[in-house]
């Protein structure tokens, strides 16, 4: 009895001491005075049912909202037990990405590349790290790289357009059609591997690729300890890529170098340029008289090869396959815009003889139109995360954001802000014309977004994206059916923005 009522006091005060932490963690922003939301939940902060019942899309929306309704220009509120300023006002939208880059160059992620070698990506490092990667990988994405790509990206198109003539007059889910052809295009310009998930869904690609985005309770726990206790994570060693998931993509791009450096391969591809920078520290127009510029440093070591092409699938391929995705859903419910860009793209296909090149794939105003649209409805990650390098006193007030606190710009939010886009569930493409883009509030549309650490990939991301609905496009119809809902209902249990229960549509032959 005496044990037991022991370990009934140990409880109890553990209980105790877990309450007051997480009590003192909602009352981080009151007790600085900043404007707050109130009521979060004990355990989920502000965010409860994130991730069972409700996307993180509609959690900052409502966020957002009750700022704006109260004329708040930045929010303190509780994400599960993390303290996260949430950013409401354009002008300082402006400043945390661009002005005061200095303070606001990191996103918080979690990154110990010594025991997680595919966390030390450019998506997740920080500081100086970040900055040599990023100046060597630059070059990598630029206009010239994409073209060399385009061939590569257009035979799998062309199979992709095989698949569907397979499903004439079916009802197709196309979330997952779509989620095959990215994956056979990033394999192929990422890795240079046939990936064939278009003809074999069973693919590990696809399988382990989806894995990342997963939205699981314990891979969420894991994470928020390791980005609030970044320290104390390193310290402990821990690791939040999945050992099977890092063996696959490690053991992959290790066998694929080797194999090409023995046998002298060269592809157009990502991976031929990383080997470049691997071996000679960087790529040729970077060089001065044949050799690396010294702010260069040195090359890649394999494991952080690895982890840049490991970045490179998997932020490539889900977030285009929905953008897509997205698209060819809002086209089948607005047949008028489907039929203007089909006009519009055969105009410019045949008024280049017929071929398709990537000058009239990326040169397509109204094709841009639409894509642009489907951004600015579905970004496909819906927040924008920065945190600060040192105390931060926000311009005209006396409120500190204190050091290595985050710092959220609210995507999803402000691209359905009714102030910067009118009656903002509707589909309309000629939003984005030239004279409507020239008059809309700068820094209001960032589905990449903004600032030196803007979406390195984003030229690349465009194309795949144009090339598919390019492709589709021009020998298919897409049609609504009875599984087709009204209004789109986001998954929780994915970090982007995907449809939940897919996306049934209809395909019919031009």
């Amino acid at each position: 009895m005496a044990l037991l009522g022991v370990l009934l006091l140990v409880a109890v005060l553990i209980l105790s001491i877990v309450y007051l932490f997480l009590r003192s963690r909602h009352s981080y922003w009151p007790n600085r005075g900043f404007p707050y939301k109130p009521n979060p939940s004990l355990l989920f902060g502000q965010m409860q049912g994130n991730g069972t019942t409700r996307h993180a899309a509609y959690v900052t929306q409502e966020i957002y909202n009750y700022a704006k309704d109260r004329g708040e220009r930045y929010m303190g509120y509780s994400f599960y037990f993390m303290p996260i300023v949430m950013v409401c006002d354009i002008e300082l939208v402006k400043t945390v990405l661009v002005k005061d880059f200095t303070v606001f160059h990191d996103r918080g992620m979690y990154s110990n590349p010594t025991v997680d070698p595919l966390s030390g990506n450019l998506f997740s490092l920080e500081g100086h790290e970040w900055r040599a990667l990023r100046h060597k990988l630059t070059p990598t994405f630029t206009s010239g790289r994409m073209k060399q790509m385009f061939g590569t990206m257009l035979q799998v198109a062309m199979e992709l357009e095989r698949r569907l003539l397979d499903h004439i007059d079916q009802e197709l889910e196309m979330k997952d059609v779509l989620a095959r052809f990215t994956t056979d295009v990033i394999g192929t310009c990422a890795f240079g591997i046939e990936c064939n998930t278009l003809k074999n869904p069973d693919s590990d690609f696809l399988k382990y690729g989806k894995r990342v985005f997963e939205h699981r309770l314990p891979a969420m726990v894991k994470m928020t300890f390791a980005m609030l206790f970044k320290e104390r994570a390193k310290a402990l060693g821990v690791k939040v890529t999945d050992d099977d998931l890092e063996a696959f993509f490690l053991n992959l791009v290790h066998e694929t170098v080797e194999h090409r450096e023995r046998n002298n391969v060269h592809r157009n591809d990502f991976l031929d340029l990383l080997l470049e920078i691997k071996n000679k520290g960087s790529l040729e127009e970077q060089q001065h008289d044949g050799k690396p510029v010294a702010s260069d440093g040195p090359g890649l070591t394999m494991n952080e090869l690895a982890a840049q092409v490991f970045i490179f699938f998997v932020a490539g391929f889900e977030t285009s396959s929905t953008v897509m995705n997205f698209c060819l859903y809002e086209l089948a419910k607005n047949p008028d815009v489907q039929d203007r860009l089909r006009e519009e793209l055969n105009r410019a296909i045949d008024g280049n003889g017929g071929e398709l090149t990537y000058d009239t794939v990326m040169g397509n105003e109204y094709l841009g139109q639409v894509v642009n649209e489907t951004l600015r409805k579905y970004p496909p990650l819906e927040t924008v995360l920065r945190v600060t390098a040192e105390d931060y006193t926000i311009p005209g007030t006396a409120h500190v954001i204190p050091r290595q606190r985050g710092v959220q710009i609210p995507v999803y939010a402000i691209h359905h802000d009714p102030a910067y886009y009118p009656d903002p569930e509707c589909f309309d493409p000629d939003r984005f014309s030239a004279d409507q883009c020239k008059a809309r509030t700068p820094y209001t549309f960032l589905p990449f977004g903004e600032g030196p650490r803007i979406c390195i990939g984003m030229r690349f991301g465009l194309m795949q994206v144009r090339v598919g609905l390019v492709s589709m496009l021009r020998a298919f119809r897409f049609l609504p059916t009875t599984r087709t809902p009204d209004r789109v209902v986001f998954d929780p249990k994915t970090f982007i923005l995907s449809p939940a229960g897919g996306n049934f549509l209809r395909v019919a032959k031009v």
